[in-house]
């Protein structure tokens, strides 16, 4: 089965390439728009405008601005774990795995500030919209490489235990990335050395 292409009147069909180069194109805009006025100041028209497209071409592409703001959230996601992935699969012992990966998790937010705005600090996206992302993007199951990490470095965790810990992990790496983004003024211990204190706390 082949991809749907959209038509133009008038013009030959756009490829599945061109379509994936098309909804890039209009998400980087869209992403600096974002960060440079904020989510609720932009709308679907001057989104058009700034991409040099018709609204209804736009909508051809994202049924909505929450569309596409999840779609940035996606390639976040993507880029972030997929960089865990490769350092997890180079380090066998299970403790300095989840030592690497929480560093680099950590890292990257503060390395990425932008980034972690866009997808942690966001205002006025609706909760459901939210939802609909967690449930359809894949994006909750990525933190099951944590999950998995926490699980080996301790064997006799049960999975309750496990699932509390991870949680526990992922909530205080987030919270030393923003402490350290928007709070950088404070003399913060820097985030390795708090990521290495939390994992010894952990497993």
């Amino acid at each position: 089965m082949t991809s749907p292409q959209i038509r133009r009147r008038g013009r030959p069909s756009l490829t599945t390439t061109d379509v994936a180069a098309q909804k890039a194109r209009i998400a980087a805009v869209a992403e600096r728009l974002f960060r440079d006025e904020g989510y609720q100041a932009i709308s679907m028209r001057r989104l058009a405008s700034e991409a040099g497209c018709a609204p209804m071409t736009l909508y051809a592409y994202f049924p909505s601005k929450a569309a596409i703001l999840q779609t940035l959230w996606s390639a976040v996601f993507d880029e972030l774990f997929d960089g865990l992935e490769r350092q997890a699969a180079a380090i066998g012992d299970a403790k300095e795995r989840l030592r690497a990966i929480a560093r680099a998790y950590a890292a990257y937010w503060i390395e990425n500030p932008d980034r972690y705005r866009m997808v942690y600090m966001t205002e006025g996206v609706a909760p459901e919209e939210v939802g609909a992302f967690v449930e359809q993007s894949g994006a909750a199951q990525r933190f099951d490489l944590f999950f998995r990490t926490v699980a080996e470095a301790d064997r006799s965790l049960s999975e309750a235990a496990v699932k509390a810990r991870t949680e526990v992990l992922v909530s205080a790496l987030l919270g030393i990335a923003y402490n350290h983004i928007t709070t950088s003024a404070y003399p913060w211990e820097p985030a390795r050395a708090l990521v290495d204190t939390l994992v010894d706390r952990l497993v």
